[in-house]
């Protein structure tokens, strides 16, 4: 066995070499980025929640910096930004257009969108999430397979709302049925038609929405919504409604064989935990879910339930881009609790330069984490590389048939 700086090395080069299916992403499609600059980038990134503005002058942008520079966001898209646009400085208020101005060029490349996608990052499949035109590949469906995201149909107990995103469900797929059965079997019907065209895995965000304690609910107690007056419709009505669909979607995903990816943790943060789903995972053994991004912050929660379940498949999304400290100990606790063809990662981005970042994360973090398990005598650098060859491709390759 070599030094820790060989083995680091010998690591590192096979992971950056390596091709990757990337399990979750919400790409913008490549017309949103024909005028895009550093200030466009940056707002279409995770660094906009963290609600301080750049601004336009040289005052507002050092500010800017001063509070955001060490940043997990930050620094991998900086680090990204460097490695693409072949910038060694730091982003200063100084060299703030000149940087602009070398993205805006680049994205007027009509190559440059998918030369980062498929030859820096070396995707060999995407799977994307664009919630604001649920299913749609991006009109690249030799790189982009879609998830389809169902959190719309939880509206559906009243007419005309919006999500979160200010998407709407009418819009999207039009008028509403007027009762329990019907509705279920139209949400069937859009999620059979989806998979024809495509989509490979549905997707439930409700955890920016609600809780994630779905209870198990009766058909009575759910078809009140479409009983009652829309002035009369209570919270608790919505719940039922809510929870009931759920649990139908549940079962719609194992008829259908579609995995269901369901984020976790970080959205309205009361009750969005792993536990809060517990009791569904258990009770629906057939429907493989996905558990995005680990429940991060309460990682503790997925160690708790992730070797008990068959059905429990733990992802890594997002997670090296918010805290790669966190990332490394679950990816540590995962490799000794999880079962290893279960793991995946994705980007979980919009844009081609945060995604590239979010991998220079994740490489980091793997590569770090493994080199720590060779040198502790728990693995061998064969295992590693195996490791690595399930987590980045082999996996996914199963789980999203």
């Amino acid at each position: 066995m070599g030094t820790a700086n060989q083995i680091e090395q010998e690591l590192m080069n096979y992971i950056s070499d390596h091709k990757i299916r990337n399990t979750h992403s919400h790409h913008l499609p490549e017309q949103a980025m024909v005028d895009f600059d550093l200030d466009k980038l940056i707002n279409n990134t995770y660094l906009q929640w963290q609600q301080v503005t750049p601004g336009t002058t040289a005052e507002s942008r050092n500010a800017y910096l001063e509070k955001t520079r060490y940043k997990s966001y930050f620094v991998w898209l900086q680090k990204a930004i460097g490695e693409l646009y072949g910038i060694s400085e730091p982003i200063t208020a100084q060299n703030w257009d000149q940087i602009s101005d070398q993205i805006r060029k680049a994205h007027q490349n009509p190559d440059f969108y998918m030369d980062v996608l498929k030859n820096k990052c070396k995707y060999q499949k995407v799977i994307v999430d664009t919630y604001w035109n649920p299913g749609s590949d991006n009109g690249r469906p030799e790189l982009f397979t879609p998830a389809f995201r169902l959190d719309l149909f939880f509206l559906g107990y009243k007419k005309g709302l919006r999500n979160h995103d200010g998407v709407s469900l009418e819009e999207n797929f039009g008028e509403l049925p007027d009762n329990l059965q019907d509705y279920v079997e139209w949400v069937r019907k859009w999620i059979i038609q989806k998979k024809s065209e495509g989509c490979v895995a549905l997707k439930i965000a409700m955890a920016y929405e609600r809780s994630l304690h779905f209870e198990k609910v009766t058909r009575e107690q759910a078809e009140r919504v479409f009983r009652l007056q829309e002035s009369d419709i209570t919270q608790e009505d919505i719940r039922c409604f809510q929870d009931y669909l759920f649990w139908k979607i549940c079962e719609i995903a194992a008829e259908v064989s579609l995995p269901l990816q369901c984020h976790t943790g970080m959205g309205q943060v009361i009750d969005t935990n792993i536990l809060q789903l517990n009791n569904v995972i258990k009770n629906n053994p057939e429907t493989k879910f996905v558990l995005l991004h680990c429940g991060f912050p309460w990682v503790d929660d997925l160690f708790s339930i992730v070797d008990g379940y068959p059905n429990l498949y733990p992802d890594l999304t997002w997670l090296p881009i918010l805290s790669y400290t966190a990332s490394k100990r679950v990816m540590h606790q995962l490799i000794e609790m999880s079962q290893i063809d279960k793991i995946c990662w994705g980007c979980d981005t919009w844009t081609v330069e945060e995604s590239y970042g979010s991998l220079l994360a994740f490489r980091f973090s793997l590569c770090s984490v493994l080199r720590e398990k060779i040198e502790d005598g728990y693995l061998s650098v064969n295992n590693a590389k195996d490791i690595i060859d399930k987590i980045l491709f082999d996996n996914a390759g199963k789980i999203y048939v």
